[in-house]
């Protein structure tokens, strides 16, 4: 009864992973092109370590986040579907409202 489970739970941290490299790739495209973060935690990183380095700090502890929650897929299933979905959530509507903004400040 638990083997249908664990796909599911990979495809949730899969997700999540991909979400995050989407993210990265997309935050790096808007403050290169003059946008300032909007995230004060990732924008002091930027500010210290510059934007690739500031980039990559934010993305790998979301990251070990994201593992530290995978962790936790033996002893609950269910919270770990359901915090994989919620942080996929958030970062989709995130994601898609950015590129949304950017598209309309940027037509080009």
């Amino acid at each position: 009864m638990t083997a249908p489970l664990i796909p599911s739970v990979w495809c949730h941290f899969l997700l999540n992973l991909l979400l995050q490299v989407f993210d990265g790739l997309l935050t790096y495209h808007v403050v290169s092109a003059g946008v300032p973060e909007a995230n004060p935690l990732v924008n002091n990183a930027i500010s210290e370590w510059g934007v690739v380095w500031g980039l990559f700090y934010s993305k790998a502890f979301a990251c070990v986040l994201l593992f530290l929650i995978f962790a936790l897929r033996n002893r609950r299933r269910s919270l770990t579907i359901k915090a994989f979905t919620v942080t996929a959530a958030v970062y989709s509507y995130v994601s898609i409202a950015s590129l949304i903004i950017l598209l309309l400040h940027f037509p080009e």
